[in-house]
């Protein structure tokens, strides 16, 4: 989901490990995600047996798991530098 940040709270990180937030810069495909948008990113687990261990997402702007963004679009990373309330 879209959320309110400043940008005085963020770092533009280039190592997405490192990464709490993600900026959708361009969208390649008809994605629900707003241009210039700011994202929190989620982390999946997967269970034994799974053919990746994690798998990281936003939620979208209908509200929904997704995790298209990463092929779908262009990005910028960063990684939130105060705790939010």
């Amino acid at each position: 989901m879209y959320v309110e940040i400043s940008d005085s709270d963020l770092l533009l990180v280039t190592n997405e490990e490192d990464a709490t937030h993600v900026k959708i810069v361009d969208k390649l495909m008809n994605l629900p995600v707003t241009v210039g948008g700011m994202y929190e990113l989620f982390t999946k687990q997967y269970g034994r047996g799974a053919a990746v261990e994690e798998e990281q997402y936003i939620i979208d702007d209908n509200g929904r798991e997704n995790h298209s963004f990463w092929m779908c679009s262009k990005k910028e990373f960063y990684k939130l530098l105060i705790e939010q309330k």
